[in-house]
Order: structure tokens, then C-alpha cells, then sequence
């Protein structure tokens, strides 16, 4: 059996993301600018699945991209999310410790994914990425709707 790298990943309470009607377009308030490895959910209204789900997990990377949370994630609602409501965000980093390349942070979105099946995530929502089988991710602070612990060896199966 493959030795399990354990992922501890903190998780910040829900920031609510404010929208500006003159521009029409949602606003960022309080994301943090420092770059970094790390995850971000958004929540929100979808029409079919109800009024606060989880609407999308996504990844940023500080070797690849040099974007900070803010950047990627003004990335995402920018036009992306303009007919969902009461979006809100919340912020997972990584232990620090483990140094995790670009390509781990790929695998571990994709466990992350598989594992909630957020409504507008549309690669790796059947199974994660192959090489995924080595991490064990745990959820910590304020996971909202993610499950505290997954694997990528369940979710590769």
C-alpha cells in the first residue's frame, strides 16, 4: 500500500462578498492579497440546489502563477457567477510544512472536488486526478460543507 501524505488544510469562516451594482460585478472585500498555495470555496444561491450551497472549489499556486487569493478569486466572479446571489468565500491553506508542489495542489483540488461535488465545478467531479491515491486530506477551523477528512485513494476508485 502507498504511504499517505496527510494534508491538514485550515479553513477561514465565511467572508460575504459584496456586490456593486454600477459596476455589476462582486467585490472582494476582504480576501487577502498575500500569494500563496492554497484553496478557496464559494458559496451561494444556484436555481436548482438551493439558497446557501457550495457552489465551486478552486486552487491557487505560488510557483505557477504568482496570483494571490484576491487575483484568482476576482478571477472567478467576474462574470462567472453574475446570476447566483449572496455569494460568500472561504479560504483554506495548507500545512506550511509540507512544501506542495503545483502538481500536488492540482491532485488535492480534485480530491476536494470529487469528494463535494460543488454545482459549477465540472473537471475531476466523478473521480479525482490519477496520483491523487497518496494524499489523505483533513479539513480543519471552518470546513462549512466539506467533509472533514477524504482521500484520494477512496476517490480514485
Amino acid at each position: 500500500m502507498t504511504e499517505l501524505t496527510v494534508v491538514d488544510i485550515c479553513w477561514t469562516e465565511r467572508t460575504k462578498l459584496q456586490y456593486d451594482t454600477e459596476k455589476q460585478e462582486y467585490m472582494l472585500p476582504s480576501a487577502p492579497s498575500v500569494l500563496g498555495n492554497g484553496f478557496y470555496c464559494i458559496y451561494g444561491r444556484h436555481p436548482v440546489y438551493g439558497p446557501d450551497v457550495l457552489l465551486y472549489i478552486g486552487e491557487t499556486k505560488e510557483a505557477e502563477s504568482r496570483r494571490s487569493f484576491r487575483d484568482r478569486l476576482g478571477e472567478h466572479v467576474k462574470g462567472r457567477f453574475w446570476y447566483h446571489a449572496n455569494l460568500s468565500v472561504s479560504l483554506g491553506t495548507p500545512d506550511a510544512n509540507l512544501k506542495l508542489q503545483p502538481q500536488d495542489i492540482r491532485l488535492i483540488e480534485s480530491i476536494l472536488i470529487a469528494a463535494h461535488k460543488p454545482a459549477l465545478n465540472r473537471a475531476n467531479i466523478d473521480c479525482a486526478m490519477a496520483g491523487a491515491e497518496r494524499f489523505l486530506i483533513r479539513n480543519w477551523d471552518f470546513p462549512e460543507a466539506l467533509q472533514h477528512e477524504c482521500s484520494g485513494h477512496y476517490w480514485r476508485q
